[in-house]
């Protein structure tokens, strides 16, 4: 039998076809999931003696965000499904795995791991999804969008693919780590997703072919930046001369772009740091701390102890035991069919 089990923050959704199933149920089941999750859809079978789906969801401000997985099998969004909704959406898939061509508005998107699309849920649309698949997707009231988008909702790029070295792969960089920290820490999540928003209508706009513009231009460079320290964050001789420099940005707009407090390019750029070395002190356990000092990015051992207790209260060694002392809880509520 399937089912649904929900906590705050996250829902997880699996199926599984099995002998004791009747024929046809796996996937009623499947698409009575994907409509609860998404909108109304319809999903159309492609025969497969092992059927399997999942789904992981939960709400980040101003957006819902989902991992879904399954076998192949094409989705269709019909007119009766539209009249049958509450809310107009927009869409937001980045595909992780497997391969898949996306319709709407007379277009089609060939879709490949690393690729985004758009589609709108108020106008019909189909997926053809081949073989096993999985999706990072981002559900976005169109109202809200409104607010940031350059373009008019008739001028949507739907149906067309931004790849991942395009000036917007970098939104669908963000949306893929989003969703990977939302299933192993949801409060970090939600304080990463604040300019979630307006780095999708960057994105949007910027399929369109128009130049992002204001907050959401500004989004979008912060997001730039933020991609440029992650992959970099570990040179202990990283500057703020380098960064700006890579990102084609001044020292002036760099400075601009992080001046909360609590979080300039210092403090950030800190925490980057610490948290590599977390990860190395939890998961490489026979690495001294001086030598994951090094490799997280800090230019002395003294230098590493410090920051480490400013991000989180205790001494690298202090983490270290703690980790080991009480194993990683998870904050997902599963239920398998």
């Amino acid at each position: 039998m399937g089912g649904v089990a929900s906590s705050d923050p996250l829902v997880e959704l699996t199926l599984r076809d099995s002998p004791e199933m009747r024929d046809g149920e796996a996937f009623a089941q499947w698409e009575s999931f994907l409509s609860e999750s998404y909108v109304p859809l319809a999903v159309e079978p492609v025969p497969d003696p092992s059927f399997h789906g999942r789904i992981v969801r939960g709400s980040l401000p101003g957006f819902e965000l989902s991992t879904v997985g399954a076998s192949a099998q094409r989705i269709r969004r019909t007119r009766r499904g539209i009249a049958g909704t509450d809310g107009e959406f927009l869409f937001v898939s980045i595909l992780t795995d497997g391969f898949g061509r996306l319709h709407q508005d007379g277009r089609i998107a060939v879709v490949r791991p690393g690729d985004m699309v758009f589609y709108d849920t108020t106008r019909t649309y189909h997926w053809d999804l081949e073989g096993a698949w999985e999706q990072v997707v981002a559900r976005v009231p169109l109202s809200l969008l409104d607010e940031y988008l350059a373009v008019d909702r008739g001028a949507l790029p739907t149906a067309t693919t931004v790849s991942a070295d395009s000036p917007g792969g970098v939104v669908a960089a963000f949306l893929r780590d989003l969703a990977r920290i939302q299933q192993s820490a949801p409060g970090q999540a939600t304080v990463l997703a604040d300019n979630g928003v307006r780095l999708l209508a960057s994105a949007i706009t910027l399929a369109g072919g128009v130049r992002p513009s204001g907050e959401s231009a500004q989004a979008l460079t912060r997001e730039q930046v933020l991609a440029y320290m992650r992959a970099n964050c570990t040179d202990p001789g990283l500057t703020v001369d380098m960064i700006a420099r890579a990102c084609l940005t001044s020292r002036r707009s760099l400075y601009r772009l992080f001046d909360d407090p609590g979080e300039g390019l210092s403090a950030v750029l800190r925490r980057m740091r610490v948290e590599r070395a977390r990860g190395m002190l939890v998961f490489d356990t026979e690495r001294s701390t001086t030598a994951i000092a090094h490799a997280a990015g800090f230019a002395s051992e003294r230098h590493f102890f410090r920051a480490f207790r400013v991000e989180t209260g205790m001494t690298p060694g202090e983490y270290r035991a703690a980790a080991a002392a009480e194993p990683a809880r998870g904050e997902i509520s599963r239920h398998t069919a």
